[in-house]
């Protein structure tokens, strides 16, 4: 049997009621979403679970993996960073 899609949405939904945006977009940081893809809210939900779900649901998990990774080379930190925190905005703010 396949995994139910409104079923996981409805549970990422519970699970990121209660993050900030910062800790969302963290979370898209540590993500395989690349602004080179074709991305709209459905995609930015299934990276959000994806990153949650490899970091076993801690985004410190995530912000320790940004530290080690991005340590060296700030900037292209920043810019993935400031793309995050736009489209985690977008997303969850519109409306």
């Amino acid at each position: 049997m396949g995994t139910n899609v409104d079923t996981c949405a409805a549970d990422l939904t519970l699970v990121t009621a209660h993050m900030s945006l910062n800790d969302l977009a963290e979370l898209l940081f540590c993500s395989t979403l690349q602004p080179s893809q074709r991305i709209d809210a459905s995609a930015v939900y299934s990276a959000l679970a994806q990153a949650l779900h490899s970091h076993h649901g801690q985004v410190r998990e995530c912000a320790a993996e940004l530290a080690a990774c991005y340590g060296k080379d700030p900037d292209i930190a920043c810019t993935r960073m400031r793309w995050a925190r736009d489209l985690i905005s977008a997303t969850y703010l519109a409306g």
